[in-house]
């Protein structure tokens, strides 16, 4: 039996709101038809959703930016020992500044040869990608830094972390400023009218904790294809496998082909979907119909004509934050003669079950 879990959420809207669900989606009403739909509790506010999506009881694996910022790089500091998520960021007329410009390959390079000077005995630089890498600070304490989203266009005085390692970190930061904007190409960029990149900012402190080893509850390892680095920490914890994600891009560019080649050639695969949350969020309605469109013919299609050759079991999650979400789970060679459509006229079902994301996910691959 292959087993697939999709996990997309908000792909679904508060019954009350507009619905992309409700448009001519033939591969997704045909698994409906013979599947079972069911409601999904709304999400609380909590530091890892990710959990859930993996089939965990959400408090089985709270975890911090920066442990799974250190895990998804490949890491393994010492065991007594904080981790911090480093942005790259900008620092300029006495605040901190949140570029939305990526560094082209050639800035990054020159930044990442010299960003390895900053280390101490007890502070060591962990490469990742983009603007995004991790920092290790070989020692334990309260501490509390700010997220850049926080930080933006705030004099950086303001913002500096507190706590047992604050002259540590702010130190660092105050290093990182004057190491990187000595650099030439710092000096071209505010030439070119463009924000710095001289400034390297530590934040979502945590340790690592344990994780259950999924690959060993459930007794086979399951691939997750997803574009986030949250993601790929918690499944390196979990025990789990996750690809390359250089090799399916981001948001609405995700290749739902190339998800649906590895859940035909894996015996258990999870995908995650991080677009609909976020056209949702931005409030891009007409590119959020177009990608439920994609989903269906890239993504769902294949694999209803793979569940005509081979036995398939499929779970299409849609968990949401502050809302019901909707499941739909469909099993090739069964029918639950379901009369309920995958979209948001459900929710007013009295007769649709609810049951937890995280538990139904759990049995998709469990059993």
């Amino acid at each position: 039996m292959r087993k697939v879990v999709i996990v997309a959420p908000n792909l679904t809207a508060p019954s009350e709101e507009a619905s992309v669900m409700r448009q001519s989606l033939p591969a997704l009403g045909r698994m409906a038809e013979l599947g079972e739909v069911q409601k999904v509790p709304a999400l609380g506010p909590i530091e890892t959703p990710e959990a859930a999506y993996l089939g965990m009881r959400p408090e089985e694996a709270q975890i911090p930016q920066g442990p799974l910022t250190v895990a998804a790089l490949g890491a393994d500091p010492p065991e007594r020992s904080t981790h911090f998520h480093l942005s790259l960021m900008g620092f300029q007329d006495g605040e901190v500044r949140q570029s939305s410009l990526v560094p082209s390959p050639e800035e990054l390079r020159t930044i990442l040869d010299h960003v390895p000077r900053l280390n101490t005995k007890t502070l060591t630089f962990v490469e990742g990608e983009d603007r995004d890498h991790g920092l290790v600070w070989e020692g334990l304490g309260d501490m509390r830094t700010i997220p850049p989203d926080e930080a933006d266009g705030k004099p950086i005085k303001t913002v500096l972390p507190e706590g047992d390692a604050e002259s540590i970190l702010r130190r660092y930061i105050d290093d990182s400023t004057n190491l990187l904007g000595e650099l030439e190409l710092n000096e071209k960029r505010l030439d070119e009218g463009l924000p710095p990149l001289n400034l390297l900012w530590p934040w979502g402190e945590g340790v690592r904790l344990h994780v259950p080893n999924l690959a060993l509850r459930r007794g086979e390892p399951s691939l997750v294809v997803s574009d986030s680095m949250r993601m790929q920490g918690l499944v390196r914890l979990a025990g789990y496998r996750h690809v390359d994600r250089a090799l399916f891009r981001r948001g609405m560019n995700f290749s739902l082909s190339g998800a649906a080649g590895k859940a035909k050639a894996e015996t258990s695969t999870i995908i995650v979907l991080s677009a609909p949350a976020q056209l949702r969020n931005d409030e891009k309605m007409e590119e959020l119909e177009w990608f439920a469109r994609q989903m269906t013919d890239e993504l769902l299609s294949p694999l209803w004509d793979l569940s005509q050759k081979e036995p398939l079991r499929l779970l299409l999650v849609a968990p949401a934050l502050g809302h019901t979400g909707l499941s739909l789970r469909f099993e090739s060679g069964k029918s639950h003669g379901n009369r309920f459509p995958f979209d948001e006229r459900a929710l007013e079902e009295r007769e649709v079950d609810t049951r937890e994301a995280w538990k139904q996910i759990d049995e998709t691959l469990s059993s």
